[in-house]
């Protein structure tokens, strides 16, 4: 949707421990993802979205192109994720996480907050 490519983005590659924050006056934001594969042979990874506190599904934050990902060895590649319908005071807070598809529980996440005046 072209909407979507006029969104304001940010960028993060944090340690793990700390929060993005973004202000907006728009009813969305986007933050681009780097997902890393720090093997040496080519992976799939799965990106997903979830909660602040828990592993529950995040509402509303699109993930394009989508949360599939072939990554080759040592190599990075870069997923936005689009929080939508943000309303007006809203603070919005999700986990972004990729990991490998066959080693789930070895994923890598970053904790976004997005704010709506």
């Amino acid at each position: 949707m072209l909407t979507v490519a006029l969104v304001p983005t940010i960028g993060f590659g944090g340690d793990g421990d700390s929060v993005t924050t973004r202000t907006t006056s728009s009813s969305m934001e986007s933050v681009f993802i780097e997902v890393h594969n720090s093997d040496n042979v080519r992976r799939t990874f799965r990106v997903f979205a979830i909660g602040a506190q828990t592993d529950t599904p995040a509402a509303d934050v699109r993930l394009l192109p989508g949360e599939s990902h072939d990554v080759a060895g040592g190599e990075s590649q870069r997923v936005l994720a689009v929080f939508q319908n943000l309303r007006p005071g809203e603070t919005r807070e999700a986990r972004v996480c990729y990991a490998p598809v066959n080693l789930p529980a070895d994923k890598t996440c970053e904790a976004i907050a997005i704010e709506r005046l």
